[in-house]
């Protein structure tokens, strides 16, 4: 059976909705997604894509965090058997991950689905960048590779943000910008995230809505099942519907108030979309982040923060500052070496939760038996969402442990 769609047409453009769910969905969908935008994507072959997916940090997807690798082995899929030859999966992870050299490629499982389909991968923080003028003084260096793609496709997650209120398309192009210079949007972050999307822009937009995070987002909010994936072409009008999707008010959104402002979107595009697009799964908003955390981030502070950085790298003071809420993200440095392994198949049940979220489409007799590229890229999904404990692991879990702890039984239930 086909997965339902809707389009929405707009002043500024359209955007489109698939609901989706299992990966039979998912690949359905991004097919829909790519015949749909297919005048636009590029007539030569052999152009330079460059995919930007959200990979803001180590948390697995099904947490709500960064991109499915559901969504991106089938947009990868997609344009390969268009005939694309020269693919390319880049980003840029939040300051916290860049500082600690943490290699989130690796530990979500973005560079086995890129190998297997022989895809590129670029740390946009380890890149050359161009600087750009952008608000309040801010002049961080976008990344060559970005300036220089011949066709840009942008994969953001739906988030909700402590400072941004929302994470989606325009959010998600803060990982274009540089190692640590993504401190610079920071001077006035609503406002700078209005002008980078201003003065660099995607050719494709395709937002993974399939698991989203609430609450304490972008790091440690809990996760949502929304199920659907869009597409468009503009990153504004994506996040005012994105917006009035999950029920956070664009007014509570400091970059769109921003485009607000300068008249990119208006006010009279802003009632159409709340009359056009329903609700489909509502946010709880981010909280209002503690004054301490504030005050962690002024920069005239900077000098303080620095000299104490090497007592908060200590793990009990970063759980103290955890819990007193001046940070998201407490980090671990060292990689997981979990491994899927098996599959008990007396413990199954009937639910077949595997196969729904397994990213290549293995079917559940081969879940656990086919463990090496290109047929599994271990990314642990068949084991998030098993409720029986019915697939084994081997290896150490790591850095994963803290987010087992936090997530494992809410993944299960989604």
């Amino acid at each position: 059976m086909a997965v339902s769609s809707q389009t929405w047409r707009f002043e500024r453009g359209e955007v489109h909705a698939w609901a989706a769910w299992t990966v039979a969905d998912v690949r359905e969908a991004v097919e829909a997604a790519l015949e749909r935008h297919a005048a636009i994507l590029p007539q030569d072959r052999a152009a330079r894509v460059l995919i930007k997916p959200n990979l803001n940090n180590d948390l697995v997807a099904l947490v709500g965090n960064s991109a499915d690798l559901r969504l991106l082995d089938a947009l990868l899929s997609g344009l390969r058997a268009r005939g694309y030859t020269d693919l390319t999966v880049a980003d840029g992870s939040n300051v916290g991950v860049d500082r600690r050299d943490i290699d989130a490629f690796r530990r979500l499982r973005v560079d086995r689905l890129a190998q297997r389909h022989g895809a590129g991968l670029l740390d946009l923080n380890r890149s050359d960048g161009v600087p750009i003028s952008l608000h309040a003084g801010a002049r961080p260096h976008v990344a060559h590779a970005v300036m220089d793609a011949d066709f840009l496709i942008s994969v953001p997650k739906i988030k909700t943000h402590a400072e941004a209120g929302l994470s989606c398309a325009m959010k998600n192009w803060v990982g274009i910008c540089t190692g640590q210079d993504k401190r610079e949007m920071h001077r006035d972050l609503g406002a700078n995230i209005f002008a980078l999307n201003e003065a660099v822009k995607p050719d494709l937009i395709l937002v993974d809505g399939l698991v989203g995070m609430e609450g304490n987002g972008p790091g440690d909010g809990q996760p949502i099942r929304v199920g659907r994936i869009l597409s468009g072409t503009d990153a504004f009008l994506n996040d005012l519907v994105v917006a009035r999707m999950v029920g956070l008010p664009w007014t509570r959104v400091p970059y769109l108030v921003h485009a607000m402002e300068a008249g990119v979107l208006t006010p009279a595009m802003a009632d159409a979309v709340e009359r056009a697009v329903p609700l489909v799964q509502r946010y709880e908003a981010a909280p209002r982040r503690s004054r301490l955390a504030e005050l962690s981030e002024a920069r005239s502070l900077r000098w303080l923060k620095l000299a104490v950085r090497p007592l908060v790298e200590r793990p009990a003071v970063a759980q103290a500052a955890y819990r007193l809420r001046v940070i998201q993200d407490v980090y671990d440095r060292t990689d997981d070496t979990a491994r899927l392994v098996g599959r008990d198949a007396d413990a199954c049940g009937d639910c077949r939760r595997c196969e729904d979220f397994c990213p290549t489409g293995l079917p559940l007799e081969q879940i656990g038996r086919a463990t090496e590229l290109p047929d599994c890229v271990q990314c642990l999904y068949c084991w998030w969402v098993c409720p029986n404990d019915a697939l084994k692991l081997e290896g150490e879990l790591n850095h994963l442990e803290r987010q087992v702890r936090r997530y494992k039984e809410a993944v299960e239930h989604l």
